[in-house]
């Protein structure tokens, strides 16, 4: 009898350790997917830079201007696979200005740990003015 109590006990132990093992393992691979920031929302006026009036249908990325001259980018996201401890990557963002008769400009975002930005970031541009082509 005390033999076989004691291989109960050896079975009962290794499978609790496979148990703490494997849920060990579950916690360290949930904290591996992660989401990462591709560019923040991005929001602003575009403007005639002499008249100080709003630019209607102005390209921006890619959603157009109101008739305000407002426009907003949506946030973009990706899920990245990684190992806790690990920094996020730089962020940058480049989005085209473009309005016929009008100079291109650009929106230029540059962060070094601009991927790990959380969720709902806003980026406000305010007034950016374009001068008209001669």
């Amino acid at each position: 009898m005390r033999f076989n109590l004691t291989k109960m006990k050896i079975f009962y132990f290794k499978k609790l350790y496979t148990l703490i093992f494997l849920l060990n393992i579950a916690f360290v691979c949930q904290s591996c997917l992660v989401s990462r920031c591709k560019r923040p929302q991005i929001t602003g006026y575009i403007y005639d830079s002499i008249s100080r009036k709003p630019i209607e249908n102005c390209k921006v990325g890619e959603n157009l201007t109101d008739t305000k001259g407002y426009f907003q980018l949506k946030e973009l996201r990706y899920s990245e696979f990684t190992f806790i401890g690990y920094e996020a990557p730089p962020l940058m963002v480049n989005e085209g200005i473009i309005k016929d008769g009008y100079e291109n400009k650009s929106i230029q975002l540059f962060n070094p740990f601009g991927g790990g930005i959380r969720k709902g970031a806003v980026h406000n541009c305010d007034t950016i003015f374009l001068k008209e082509l001669q």
